[in-house]
């Protein structure tokens, strides 16, 4: 893997593989929810919906792609919005040149912005509000965070959706869409010079908007905080809960610790909360763990469903028990082997796919300027000890550091 930087400040992580026949491109621009105002949240999303709308040279940009063969999708996170696309490979130039119109010169027009109003606030009732507990990260982040962490994605309310305008898209999109904020990593069997070459030519001729952004995400105001709700709702049968800690940013040794530490608790019917909540007490009927993938503001979450006529107190003092023992008892040599492989084998499985593999070379890429993604992570594992994970698992594990959402079908106290 390569990196290459241009004039007009948009970064290049180049892959070579040989054997592919297609190639995967995915451009990365460094804003997300994160970046909103408090009081105009959702517009990360809703620039993502009209970005495929179509730009000045290419107006219809699905019809355009399909005629390439080329598959594309794209999501956006707290701290960034990603576009991927797969297609056969010698496509690579005209694929360039759509993206580098849309970075460009998107068109926003006043009545498809009025259709994807309408679409964003279906999606909104549909991830947010109609079925049960989906309503969960609208808590649980304002419970965490007291910064612009604290809303999801998708934005605070729908009437925040409903009030982003024409005006307000295009100063987003002129502040946050250009080269120096983006980074576009290709997957390829051209050599990494070649592609860097034609990056050069397509992307380098026109340079974007004007844009005075400064890229210092660093300077948010990272304040993390602890809290507990109770909800109550009618279309439940049984309780559940969400149980969040707050971990390091990504990609550091503390998130890596933290990807372990959810193992060791929820991988697996050996897994410690999983062998004693599910499997022995029969507290839980189901119970996982898992951490959010933000660059900043990370949280791991022990998400559990209770048995009927078991009380959360119960739970929470079970756990309690757990952690109190497992932070009492001796690590060792085989359960951390145990784990450590555990997490190399996902990664290693997880880029065997190309397009998750271009989007990680970006996001590495943003988080710690990470250029050759296997070697960083297979160092990152060579350096952690069998002691760091027992001074973390002592540092993280503690009930009073969680912030909890609790759900309870109505009449039950």
């Amino acid at each position: 893997m390569q990196h290459f930087s241009f004039k007009n400040g948009l970064s290049l992580i180049v892959h070579h593989d040989a054997n592919l026949k297609n190639a995967l491109i995915n451009v990365l621009y460094r804003v997300g929810s994160a970046q909103e105002s408090p009081k105009n949240t959702g517009i990360a999303h809703f620039l993502e919906h009209m970005m495929f709308e179509g730009s000045r040279n290419f107006p219809n940009f699905d019809e355009q792609l399909q005629s390439m063969m080329a598959e594309n999708n794209a999501f956006t996170g707290q701290d960034y919005t990603c576009y991927y696309e797969s297609f056969p490979a010698s496509a690579l130039k005209d694929v360039l040149k759509i993206e580098n119109d849309r970075m460009n010169n998107l068109t926003l027009k006043k009545a498809q912005i009025d259709i994807q109003t309408k679409v964003i606030i279906e999606e909104f009732k549909e991830t947010s509000l109609n079925p049960p507990l989906s309503d969960v990260w609208h808590h649980l982040q304002k419970l965490c965070f007291k910064n612009s962490y604290q809303w999801p994605v998708i934005g605070k309310n729908i009437e925040h959706v409903a009030s982003i305008n024409k005006v307000s898209l295009v100063s987003f999109y002129k502040k946050f869409y250009c080269p120096k904020n983006a980074i576009l990593s290709v997957v390829s069997s051209y050599s990494e010079f070649e592609v860097a070459e034609i990056v050069r030519r397509e992307f380098e001729t026109e340079f974007n908007k004007d844009s005075n952004l400064e890229i210092a995400n660093e300077s948010f105001n990272l304040v993390k905080v602890t809290g507990r709700k109770q909800l109550k709702r009618r279309n439940i049968v049984t309780s559940s809960f969400y149980m969040a800690f707050h971990i390091g940013d990504y990609a550091t040794k503390e998130y890596f610790l933290s990807d372990m530490v959810s193992d060791l608790l929820t991988n697996g019917e050996s897994s410690i909360l999983y062998k004693r909540l599910v499997i022995e007490t029969k507290y839980c009927t189901e119970i996982q763990s898992f951490t959010t993938d933000n660059i900043y503001c990370n949280l791991l979450v022990i998400e559990g469903k209770l048995s009927s006529d078991v009380s959360f107190d119960s739970v929470c003092d079970e756990i309690s028990k757990i952690f109190d023992k497992t932070k009492a008892e001796v690590l060792t040599n085989i359960k951390f082997e145990t784990l450590v492989n555990k997490a190399r084998t996902y990664w290693s499985f997880y880029h065997y796919n190309s397009a998750q593999l271009a989007q990680n070379m970006a996001i590495f890429y943003q988080a710690r300027q990470v250029v050759d993604l296997p070697k960083f992570i297979e160092d990152m594992y060579r350096s952690i000890s069998k002691a760091d994970l027992k001074n973390y698992l002592n540092q993280l594990l503690d009930i009073d550091k969680a912030s909890i959402v609790e759900y309870l079908p109505t009449g039950k106290m």
